[in-house]
């Protein structure tokens, strides 16, 4: 409101030839407005709003008699138009940046002035792409370092979740000769990791980009929930592929505190290694699982541990997850959050075909869009289980031969993508 009030008083300077200094002026103005047809505003009523008298936020009724003073044909008029030009002048000043050589701190004032705006998120991907392509590591040095640009973690996801989404789709991209200089971001003084690498865990490129650089953290990771955060994804990627090298990862862990994403995927790919590794019994780790659930919210504790349950089969603990917390798992959410509720919707499928409720199954499978974006960073995985369900629903039901082979085909082609040998024939038709 303060910037539209200002470019309002600014416009009423034009039209008249002068600032309003004194009451004077301001009497001036009044007659002005009066002489003008259908067109009525008490004096003390600018006075105010132009701080000759207390302010206050100014009636929807004076700014109409302002606007329709200046030309326009109401204050809605009014905000359009200034609302064009204003966003031409963020776009322009956008385009400039992509292009800068080098970045003075006024350069940086002014983009971190425009963080109040909607489409701040889209503005800085556009430069940091643009840097990307350019090979301009010097640049993204100054962005990545500077903690005014970027939005703190928590406090606004929403907007780091988009802008990591926006950037590793680039990544997904280029050769490896474009990433591999990016390897200079992952230093501690950068927040290249940990808003884009922590916020996009890119499934569908263990091998390419993603893995390349989670990697290449181990030489710069010096915090504890970063060294573990890396090594679950390495030790993943190695499960996933069906190799037998991925090792039992046990940190101590009680005195720190964990975001309850990485606290649900250690506690996960810790029950992986008992059930595939240690040929343990797994009674003792969901007992962990599901006291540390309690202190977490839900929809995001349970978002890795759902599908390491779905690979050992432990539909019983499932099954007690969803009687204490199905509201809250498959609560309508954010877009963020799609991702965990189509992981929910599966997990709930695969419930109703155990208890042979095939009409839920079918309804809940009916509920996952997992086609709407292709390129989230676990649309490979997903599909992955989405597939299985689907496999031993129809198998259960119509046993269409012609639909049951093309589940295969694509859980084939997916299992190629990814190179995620676990997910074998076995799985799918046996499960």
């Amino acid at each position: 409101m303060e910037d539209v009030i200002k470019k309002l008083k600014h416009e009423i300077y034009q039209k008249l030839g002068f600032e309003i200094q004194r009451q004077a002026d301001v009497r001036y103005f009044h007659q002005s407005i009066l002489s003008e047809e259908k067109l009525n505003i008490g004096f003390n009523t600018l006075r105010r709003f132009f701080g000759f008298l207390p302010e206050k936020t100014p009636q929807l009724k004076t700014l109409e008699v302002l606007s329709q003073f200046l030309g326009y044909r109401s204050y809605s008029d009014f905000l359009r138009f200034n609302n064009k030009d204003q966003n031409w002048a963020y776009w322009t000043f956008v385009n400039d940046f992509e292009n800068l050589d080098t970045i003075d701190s006024e350069q940086i004032q002014k983009l971190v002035d425009l963080k109040p705006n909607p489409d701040y998120v889209l503005f800085l991907s556009q430069i940091i792409k643009a840097f990307i392509y350019r090979n301009r590591i010097d640049l993204l040095k100054i962005i990545f370092s500077n903690h005014q640009i970027h939005f703190k973690i928590d406090s606004k996801n929403a907007e780091v979740s988009k802008l990591a989404y926006a950037v590793c789709g680039l990544l997904r991209t280029l050769p490896q000769s474009k990433y591999e200089g990016l390897e200079a971001l992952l230093s501690d003084a950068y927040v290249f990791k940990t808003h884009i690498l922590d916020f996009y865990i890119d499934y569908a490129h263990f091998n390419g980009y993603y893995g390349y650089l989670n990697a290449a953290r181990f030489a710069y990771d010096t915090q504890v929930g970063h060294r573990i955060f890396i090594n679950l994804t390495k030790n993943y990627h190695l499960l996933l592929s069906g190799k037998s090298s991925f090792e039992v990862y046990e940190p101590a862990v009680s005195k720190l505190k964990l975001y309850s994403v990485l606290h649900g995927r250690l506690l996960g790919y810790q029950l992986l290694t008992h059930h595939f590794k240690s040929k343990q019994a797994v009674d003792s780790k969901v007992l962990e699982i599901l006291k540390a659930g309690e202190s977490y919210s839900k929809v995001l504790f349970y978002i890795e541990v759902v599908p390491a349950l779905i690979f050992t089969k432990q539909l019983k603990v499932l099954e007690l997850i969803f009687d204490r917390y199905q509201n809250e798992l498959l609560k309508k959410s954010y877009w963020q959050y799609h991702l965990n509720q189509n992981t929910y919707l599966i997990a709930r499928a695969l419930l109703d075909l155990k208890k042979q409720n095939y009409k839920n199954a079918q309804s809940n499978l009916n509920k996952i869009n997992l086609e709407s974006n292709t390129s989230d960073s676990y649309y490979h995985y997903m599909k992955l289980f989405y597939c299985i369900v689907a496999y031993q629903l129809e198998k259960d039901t119509t046993a269409n031969p012609k639909i049951l082979l093309a589940i295969e085909m694509d859980y084939k082609s997916l299992v190629k993508a990814t190179g995620f040998k676990r997910f074998n024939l076995t799985l799918l038709k046996k499960y």
